[in-house]
Formats: C-alpha cells, structure tokens, sequence
C-alpha cells in the first residue's frame, strides 16, 4: 500500500519558488489501477516521481508498504527502485544498441542475477507483451511501439508490486497506445498495482480510479466503477 501524506514539493529557480505540490494526501491499495490526470504543471508526474523515489519531498512522507520513503539510504533507494517499483516512462529509454534480451535483463544483472533464471524471466516478460519472437533483435531496429512493450517487459522481468508509468501513450499513435493499455489492463488484471500518468482522458478511463490533479492539489478522486467521488483534500 502506498500512503502519502502532507506532501509538498519546492522548487527555486534564482529569487523565484514554486510549490509542484502543495500538500497531497493519497492512499493506493494493493492491486489498485490508478490513473493521474490534469494539464501540464498541474504536478502529476512530480507526484509520481516521489513514489518512485525520482526526488525527495520537501514536507510529508510518501510511507510505501510501511518504509517511509525519505528515510532510505542510497543502498536501499537503489534496492528499492529496482525490486519494488517498475518504470515506464513516455520516452522508452533503451540502449538501442543492445537486443531485446538484454535491454529486459539490464535491472536483472544490476540486481546480481545472472544466469538461466534471467532468460526465463526475460522470456516471461516478452512473452506478456507479445515479443517473444524480436528477443534478439536490436531495440534499435524496433518500431515505436515495440519498444514501449520492451520497455514494460523490463519494467515487469524482476516482479516489482508496482508499476509506475508516466505518460505511457505519450509518444505513440493510436492502435499503439490502445495496445499498451491492453498490456496495462492485463497486467492489473493479474494482480499488479499501477500508478499511471496521463492526460489522455480516453487512457484514464482505462484505470479503475482517476485522481485529477491541479497546481499541485488532487481536486477529485474518483472510482469509474461508480464515478462517485471519494474524499480528496485540495
């Protein structure tokens, strides 16, 4: 479960500061499918990037399965980014001059695994996003979409309880983007918690709750099974 509490964010450019959050309260249950939505700056991502411990509160405390985030040493943010969380971001962040294979097994070996139990883990992973077939061809060589599905295969190969993905569908047309959130879904579907980014309302509607974000604030919480507003604190 993720708790977050307080939270506030302050950035200083020279004389000048702002506030990307400004005190958000947001729990997220195991198992959840989350969507973040609101317009650009409205601090979506800076929220997500807490969770995934891209940067560091100014105020509050981001508790995920009870360890308060902040209180990590750098051993353990690593430990954690690699094990617990999973990374999806708009930009596929591949080394395009390395094959499927070992572009998803990357988090593996920085993990200190080595071996068979790595290729059946690849295997696995590709095989969830439907690219089994490309293992050893060069990510370079892969259409756009493809290298999204690559990019969620390395996120799911070492298992983390959570996937974090910021704008997803960002960088991809149409049928593309409907099948990463077919991925997503089945994803969800088989257990994982996921916390997306998007400001793609047809997208949002994919998860099982949208929170709606505004200068920093969540402004609504709200359960498309019902689409009856939950208790937000602004």
């Amino acid at each position: 479960m993720i708790t977050i509490q307080g939270v506030k964010k302050l950035y200083k450019t020279g004389k000048k500061e702002f506030y990307a959050l400004a005190g958000v309260d947001l729990t997220i249950e195991d198992g959840e499918f989350v969507a973040i939505t609101g317009k650009s700056g409205s601090g979506k991502s800076t929220l997500l990037n807490m969770i995934g411990t891209l940067d560091r509160v100014t105020e509050g405390t981001v508790l995920v399965d009870g360890r308060d985030l902040s209180t990590l040493s750098g051993k353990e943010v690593a430990n954690y980014r690699n094990k617990t969380v999973g990374f999806v971001f708009q930009s596929f962040y591949l080394e395009p001059s390395y094959t499927v294979y070992d572009n998803v097994e990357l988090p593996l070996v920085l993990a200190g695994s080595v071996g068979k139990r790595n290729r059946a883990r690849v295997e696995e992973a590709l095989t969830a996003v439907g690219l089994l077939s490309k293992i050893k061809e060069k990510a370079r060589d892969l259409s756009g979409g493809e290298q999204q599905r690559v990019a969620i295969a390395r996120a799911i190969a070492g298992d983390p309880s959570y996937i974090l993905a910021d704008e997803p569908c960002g960088n991809l047309d149409t049928a593309n983007s409907e099948n990463i959130m077919n991925i997503l879904a089945a994803l969800h579907a088989s257990g994982k918690t996921i916390i997306m980014v998007t400001h793609d309302p047809e997208d949002a509607q994919k998860a099982d709750r949208i929170v709606t974000m505004s200068d920093g604030k969540i402004v609504a919480d709200t359960k498309n099974a019902d689409t009856a507003p939950q208790t937000a604190t602004a």
